[in-house]
């Protein structure tokens, strides 16, 4: 595996001067009848993966991919956030073949825009309903769940619901990753709000008004809680608690009575790949056995129902979620975090 660098990858004058050779030697009908498409393409050799964290996982699915199936990948991993800021730098020269986030609007967004690739895995019948698009658009490969996480030695009388965090013994003790930084914090806000309305952003203010404080994104919230800076951090992702718990940090989680949100992973091949068959072969394999037994390693949730997910940590079915429709956070996101960081900030 290579991990990609700032600059990228470009592809070779040869490589285009093939194409446009072959693109101009095909008539609009003979290419009608043969269906060309981007399958036809030659393949460049190497697979190329903008993905999300966590690092650890990425690292792993990729190199049980390339010994599996023999493609060399380039990897290049970042929040969701510097996924997509890298992927809108070179939209006029797109350089990736597969992108995992760790939120799912964008991938609405993608789909949308007509900017990814349909392909029906072999696995897609065995998944979580509503974590992967019904035309094959994009898979939620693993996900977390959204809790509250805790120092085990400064919280011992646990709060029950989001409105618990409002009493004075939180009173500047409560951290929430920045949803400019986290997608999963921003997605949860939009979540919270399609569920509870007014009374969500009158509970947003009360809470900034016990002092409630944005920690970067979600690993840098989580150590505030494990040093003791913050006793609470809310709509954390679940899987680095359960891996700092099974490191011996003071920290656990708990969710919410009214629900939270589980968040599904997404991966998929942009329209305009070039690798299209090494693409679909990563999808499958991180949807095969292998791969979601990697996923489950990693604390996170795997998306195929007849894989179970890692002992410690709580199922689907162990936490209430919700009540949200993705179309509505892809709709209204921008709004709401704006609101948001108005009351927060």
């Amino acid at each position: 595996m290579k991990q990609l660098k700032a600059k990228g990858l470009v592809m070779s004058g040869i490589s285009i001067a093939l194409l446009l050779s072959a693109c101009g030697q095909e008539s609009e009908e003979e290419a009608e009848a043969s269906g060309n498409n981007q399958t036809d393409q030659a393949e460049t050799g190497e697979l190329t993966i903008y993905s999300s964290g966590p690092g650890g996982m990425a690292e792993q699915l990729v190199d049980a991919f390339e010994e599996e199936t023999g493609v060399e990948v380039d990897m290049f991993q970042g929040t969701t956030g510097d996924v997509l800021g890298r992927l809108q730098a070179e939209e006029d020269n797109p350089i990736a073949d597969v992108v995992v986030l760790a939120s799912l609007p964008p991938a609405l967004e993608y789909k949308d825009r007509g900017m990814t690739l349909a392909y029906e895995s072999e696995y897609a019948d065995s998944l979580h309903d509503g974590w992967f698009d019904d035309d094959f658009h994009y898979y939620g490969f693993s996900a977390s769940a959204l809790g509250l996480s805790y120092n085990t030695e400064l919280l011992e009388d646990l709060p029950e619901d989001w409105s618990d965090l409002t009493e004075a013994r939180f009173s500047d003790q409560l951290a929430v990753p920045d949803p400019t930084q986290s997608g999963t914090a921003r997605d949860f806000v939009a979540a919270f709000i399609n569920q509870e309305g007014d009374d969500g952003w009158e509970l947003l203010e009360q809470l900034a008004g016990n002092g409630l404080t944005l920690e970067g994104a979600n690993n840098p919230a989580l150590q505030t809680v494990i040093t003791g800076a913050n006793t609470m951090v809310m709509a954390g992702v679940d899987y680095m608690v359960y891996n700092n718990m099974e490191q011996g940090e003071p920290v656990d989680l708990i969710f919410p009575e009214s629900g939270t949100m589980i968040t599904p992973r997404p991966a998929f091949i942009l329209e305009s790949a070039e690798n299209i068959d090494s693409a679909q072969q990563y999808i499958d394999f991180i949807l095969s056995d292998q791969g979601q037994e990697i996923v489950a390693d990693a604390y996170l949730l795997p998306s195929r129902v007849d894989i179970q997910p890692h002992e410690i940590r709580a199922g689907v079915e162990d936490i209430p979620q919700l009540d949200f429709e993705w179309s509505y956070l892809e709709e209204h996101n921008e709004d709401i975090l704006e609101r948001f960081l108005e009351i927060v900030r």
